[in-house]
């Protein structure tokens, strides 16, 4: 790049009688930035130009650059949210919709592959529902609508949702949640559930065997953060009459998924 070039995109302004030069780029990407994380909806290109008053072509480059870097995450429906670098530990909102729309693409292939529904689990507070899910062409499939919440105790979600948090806020969850028996086997005896939880976080899935409803089953991983910190958790779902031994074979292509998710969401998988 030429001295005259460069000097276009630098430019002095004036405050309180100091001089300070700016790298003109960087402050419209500051702006865009900025822009974004004070919106409460995403944005399209022509919006944040507008707001920014940038050219749609430069803040288009602009937003491009910042995607490729994780701090904005760009939609289904090609508008712009505030990304994981700037967002996504603060906002649960705006992670929630970034990791709903990257895991439908890796769940729907998984479910034509495997030709079982899917569940993406998620916790907030003392709630456990399903954020996301892919079904089968069959008639029916035996899964609850997206958006139900479900007992921590009673499915394989829950139980890595519970799996590594610190034991003084799995003991706060627990005791807001009434462990209610739903068939014959469902683990209300909080001892034994703590046992679960510790051979779920030492072999790294959970299954539920029939502790839900009286002959369902689901096989659940771990969806994770680029710190290693988990964010959901992805399962197989709606088996009937499935032996539970049987179910270990969807580990390793559950794991893929999730590892696929994480890595579409995260940038900083993979450096």
């Amino acid at each position: 790049m030429s001295i005259d070039n460069v000097e276009k995109d630098v430019y002095t302004s004036r405050d309180d009688d100091q001089s300070v030069t700016t790298i003109k780029m960087v402050d419209q990407a500051l702006k865009v930035l900025d822009t974004l994380r004070m919106s409460r909806k995403s944005l399209g290109v022509n919006e944040i130009a507008k707001i920014c008053g940038i050219g749609p072509s430069t803040t288009f480059r602009i937003l491009k650059t910042l995607e490729v870097n994780g701090w904005v995450f760009q939609c289904s429906d090609r508008r712009y949210i505030a990304g994981q670098k700037l967002s996504f530990v603060l906002e649960k909102n705006n992670l929630y919709l970034a990791l709903k729309e990257v895991a439908s693409f890796v769940m729907e292939r998984y479910t034509a592959k495997f030709q079982q529904a899917m569940n993406l689990t998620v916790r907030e507070g003392t709630r456990c529902y399903i954020l996301q899910q892919s079904r089968t062409k069959n008639l029916v499939d035996y899964i609850p609508p997206l958006y139900s919440e479900l007992p921590f105790y009673a499915c394989a979600g829950g139980k890595i949702l519970l799996s590594e948090l610190p034991i003084s806020l799995v003991e706060e969850i627990l005791n807001a949640t009434e462990m209610v028996p739903l068939t014959p086997h469902t683990i209300t005896d909080p001892e034994r559930f703590w046992t679960e939880l510790r051979t779920v976080a030492k072999q790294g899935y959970a299954i539920d065997d029939k502790e839900s409803a009286e002959n369902g089953s689901c096989i659940a991983v771990p969806v994770r953060d680029c710190d290693g910190n988990i964010i959901a958790a992805l399962s197989f779902s709606g088996f009937v009459g499935a032996d539970k031994n049987k179910l270990t074979q969807y580990v390793q292509p559950l794991k893929e998924a999730s590892t696929e998710i994480s890595q579409s969401l995260y940038r900083c998988y993979g450096r």
